[in-house]
């Protein structure tokens, strides 16, 4: 089995360590290869990705995967056009012209939902985004859904894990303000170990996921529950006012019906591996 992965960033760089240990080929693409990790039986090679004629050179391959991990584009006024939306316009012209068509995955986000009330959402729950990005984000998303061949698209909620030390910054600072928001996550081995379930155990899988942990959980007792760990004490009331993101709790149970067991159950045991490593 051969696997492409477009985007190599942390996610990516995951999912090519545990295929390449099951003695799978695996190619990684970004800008800057050498700026990235050696891993034995991962080739990765420089490409722009909002360049058609690079991606035309890479699919006189015949993959029989590829997983997208796109990101934000630096520098840009509509970064999240240019990161997300342009890059699957050029691989929607590319895939046209090819006969043979891949299993794709394509990681997106739960920001394409734009409930407030703490309802419960699932994958058939409408996506009505009002910000930039979450726009940007369902555009993208139905550019690979009308691609030719199988598509499964990965609606992540919040990815934490080590090296996304942004929060606990925040919280160490005292630059935080609580919400009695709902909010989701999901650790990042997790993001990866599922998928490559989908890529190895699943035949069939699923047009879209929602890929969260067991547990949605007010975002005011995340934070004090990380202020606990760390030690610290957090000031001020909590605010009663939705957040940006909005609330939401987000069902899981696609993901459960298709044989993957969750490393990390909620963010309490997700987040203690993390902390301990931050804090050495």
């Amino acid at each position: 089995m051969q696997t492409l992965l477009l985007g190599y960033g942390d996610i990516a760089d995951r999912v090519a360590q545990r295929l390449s240990g099951q003695n799978e080929q695996v190619t990684g693409v970004c800008r800057t290869p050498e700026s990235k990790p050696v891993r034995q039986g991962v080739n990765l090679v420089a490409a722009d990705l909002n360049s058609e004629q690079e991606l035309y050179q890479l699919f006189q391959n015949k993959w029989d995967n590829v997983v997208i991990t796109l990101t934000p584009a630096k520098g840009s006024e509509d970064s999240y056009h240019q990161g997300y939306v342009v890059p699957c316009r050029h691989l929607q012209q590319v895939l046209s012209q090819q006969r043979h068509q891949p299993n794709i995955i394509y990681v997106s986000s739960t920001g394409v939902y734009a409930q407030r009330d703490g309802e419960w959402i699932d994958e058939n729950s409408a996506t009505e985004p009002t910000s930039d990005s979450g726009k940007a984000l369902l555009q993208a998303e139905s550019i690979i859904n009308a691609l030719p061949g199988q598509t499964s698209i990965l609606r992540c909620s919040g990815i934490y894990g080590e090296g996304r030390d942004f929060l606990l910054r925040q919280l160490t600072q005292g630059n935080v303000q609580l919400r009695d928001s709902w909010t989701n996550r999901i650790h990042q081995d997790d993001v990866a170990g599922f998928i490559v379930h989908l890529l190895t155990q699943v035949n069939q899988p699923k047009p879209v996921y929602l890929v969260n942990d067991d547990e949605p959980v007010k975002q005011y007792e995340v934070y004090q529950w990380l202020a606990e760990q760390l030690g610290i004490e957090l000031a001020g009331n909590i605010n009663k006012k939705v957040g940006p993101r909005g609330s939401k709790r987000c069902m899981n149970k696609g993901l459960k019906d298709s044989g993957y067991q969750l490393q990390y159950a909620n963010f309490r045991e997700g987040y203690a591996p993390v902390i301990k490593q931050w804090q050495r």
